[in-house]
C-alpha cells in the first residue's frame, strides 16, 4: 500500500511539472526500443509504467514512440545502435551490453534501490560512466526488485556441498546469469531468449537463468522441470537515452523525463510483483518442481552468486571500489529475501 501511495505522488507530481511548463518547452517525440521480447514483463512493464505514463502525462513536452522489441535490432546490438542514434531510448538489462559498461554488473549484485542510490551518489557515479561507456544517459533503473531463477528440463546432480553440480550441464547464460553458471561447472551457450524453447527442445541446452516474472509469459512453462531455490540478484533492467538527444532536449523536457523516471523506479516494482503472484500460480500449475537449498547450503548458493559478480566486476572495472560500497552494504540482507520475506501486497 505504501509503494501504491509513493507512485501516485509520484503521478501528481509529473502532472503539475507539466501543466507549469507545457506551454514553454515544444513537444518532442522521442524513439524508443526494448532489448527484450515485448512479451516479457520487464518490457511489458516499462511501455505500460514508462512509456505509457509518458504518453498520458506528457502531451505538449514528451510523447514517446515504440519501436518495437528484438525483431528492431539484436538485444546485444541495441546499445551500440541507441549511441549511433538509431533511435532515442533504450529499455534493457545491462547485460546485453556488459562488455561496453561492465559496472551494470554491480546493480545484479547490489543489495540497494535506485533511490539508495540516488541519495548515496551511487547513480551519478553510473550516469558519469554510462556516458563515457556507452554514449547514452542513465535515465532509470526500473523493474528493481524482480529477481532470477535456475530453470533445468533435467534433474542436477547434487554436490557434497548441497549445491547444483552442474558439470557437463550446458546452459543458456547472458552476462547476468555466467558467472554463476561457470562457479558451479556448467558449459555456457549465448543465445537470445526468443531461442530458448528450440535450443530446450532441440538438447542445444538443458537450463537457463530467468527473472521470476517471465519464464511463463514468454512460453517457456512446457520445456522446464525444476526451479532450484532461493532466486538470486535483482534485475539490471535501465533506460538510457542517446547523449545527444539528452543534450538536445530543454531544460523542461529533461526535467519531465527526470520526474517520470522516479515514478518508474517505484510504479515498475509495483507492477512485476503483482504479475510475479500470477506467474508463481501458473508455475505450480505447469507442474514445475522446486529444488529448495535451504539454509546454509541456501546462504552459500546466494554468496557464490554475488561474490562471483563482484569478482568479474573487480577485474573488468576501474571504478569498481568507488562502486561496490556506494551498491553493497555486508551483511544487509538480499533484496529478493527482504521482498519474499514481507509481501508489499495482499
Amino acid at each position: 500500500m505504501t509503494t501504491m501511495k509513493f507512485g501516485m505522488s509520484a503521478v501528481a507530481a509529473i502532472t503539475v511539472a507539466v501543466a507549469a511548463t507545457a506551454s514553454i518547452a515544444a513537444e518532442r517525440t522521442l524513439s524508443t526500443v526494448t532489448a527484450l521480447q515485448q512479451t516479457n514483463v520487464l518490457a511489458k512493464s516499462y511501455l505500460k509504467t514508462f512509456v505509457g505514463e509518458a504518453n498520458a502525462l506528457g502531451k505538449g513536452t514528451i510523447q514517446m514512440k515504440y519501436l518495437g522489441g528484438q525483431e528492431v535490432v539484436p538485444p546485444r546490438k541495441a546499445a551500440s545502435a541507441l549511441k549511433r542514434g538509431q533511435f532515442d531510448v533504450l529499455s534493457a538489462p545491462t547485460a546485453y551490453y556488459i562488455g561496453t559498461v561492465p559496472e551494470g554488473y554491480g546493480l545484479l549484485a547490489s543489495n540497494k534501490g535506485p533511490r539508495a542510490l540516488r541519495a548515496n551518489g551511487g547513480f551519478k557515479l553510473l550516469q558519469k560512466i554510462y556516458a563515457e561507456k556507452a554514449g547514452a544517459h542513465l535515465l532509470a533503473w526500473g523493474e528493481s526488485m524482480t529477481s532470477y531463477n535456475m530453470f533445468l528440463g533435467i534433474k542436477p546432480k547434487i554436490g557434497k556441498d548441497g549445491l547444483p553440480d552442474l558439470k557437463g550441464v550446458k546452459m543458456r547464460a547472458t552476462g547476468t546469469y555466467r558467472p554463476l553458471f561457470r562457479a558451479l561447472g556448467a558449459t555456457t551457450i549465448n543465445i537470445k531468449s526468443s531461442e530458448i524453447i528450440t535450443a530446450m527442445q532441440r538438447g542445444t541446452v538443458e537450463g537457463f537463468g530467468m527473472t521470476d516474472t517471465s519464464v511463463m509469459a514468454i512460453g517457456l512453462g512446457p520445456v522446464i522441470k525444476y526451479r532450484v531455490q532461493p532466486n538470486f540478484y535483482q534485475t539490471n533492467q535501465v533506460v538510457t537515452v542517446n547523449l545527444g538527444v539528452w543534450a538536445s532536449l530543454t531544460k523542461e523536457q529533461r526535467a519531465f523525463l527526470e520526474n517520470l523516471a522516479l515514478h518508474y523506479e517505484t510504479s515498475s516494482v509495483l507492477y512485476v510483483e503483482l504479475e510475479r503472484q500470477k506467474e508463481e500460480i501458473l508455475v505450480k500449475k505447469q507442474g514445475i518442481k522446486d529444488i529448495l537449498l535451504k539454509g546454509k547450503v541456501g546462504q552459500k548458493y546466494l554468496d557464490i552468486a554475488h561474490s562471483e559478480v563482484w569478482k568479474e566486476l573487480k577485474s573488468r572495472s576501474k571504478y569498481h571500489d568507488q562502486l561496490k560500497p556506494l551498491l553493497y552494504t555486508p551483511g544487509k540482507p538480499d533484496r529478493q529475501l527482504d521482498l519474499g520475506n514481507s509481501r508489499l501486497l495482499p
